[in-house]
């Protein structure tokens, strides 16, 4: 499996008000993340950011953990 910049998604889920954080390495652009038609993203979450690169991670563990 090729390893591509990471792509960190901060989402809800449809319930609840927890802020969830993702990060994908197999992914080449978040275009396929944003789709409703996604398996990687639970259904029906609300994304709340998304950032490209190794950085936001912990930007958003900072911001939401």
């Amino acid at each position: 499996m090729v390893e591509y910049i990471p792509i960190s998604v901060a989402y809800r889920k449809k319930t609840g008000t927890k802020v969830w954080i993702q990060t994908f390495t197999s992914e080449r652009c978040p275009d396929t993340l944003i789709t409703n038609r996604s398996s990687k993203l639970p259904q029906g979450c609300e994304i709340v950011e998304i950032g490209v690169g190794s950085k936001f991670e912990e930007i958003y563990k900072k911001k939401y953990g």
